[in-house]
């Protein structure tokens, strides 16, 4: 005799949910998308990110002129954070440097 209606979807153990969920979020990492070589200097490094950090500004500011309302604020207060970032960068590198 035909079945009219067929058996349910056999559902997974737990065992093999957990193994899945596993597999899933535990996969090799990618490669970092950036890397600082190893002989770089403290000052060097703080150097570049001193530049980062005026690129992400001007960025932020760039991006700020065509929003409106809330956008506009969280733009505005991302380039706030960048700029004192960058202030403490930059006055971290005048720490560095022998005065004269």
């Amino acid at each position: 005799m035909n079945k009219i209606v067929p058996d349910p979807p056999r559902l997974p153990s737990d065992r093999e949910c957990f193994d899945r969920a596993l597999s899933h979020y535990l996969q090799p990492a990618s490669p970092p998308s950036f890397t600082a070589h190893q002989d770089l200097s403290f000052e060097d490094a703080l150097a570049q990110i001193c530049d980062l950090l005026r690129c992400a500004a001007a960025t932020a500011a760039g991006t700020t002129q065509g929003l409106i309302g809330d956008q506009r604020h969280i733009a505005g207060a991302t380039e706030h954070l960048i700029d004192m970032a960058k202030t403490l960068a930059d006055r971290a590198l005048d720490c560095l440097q022998p005065k004269v």
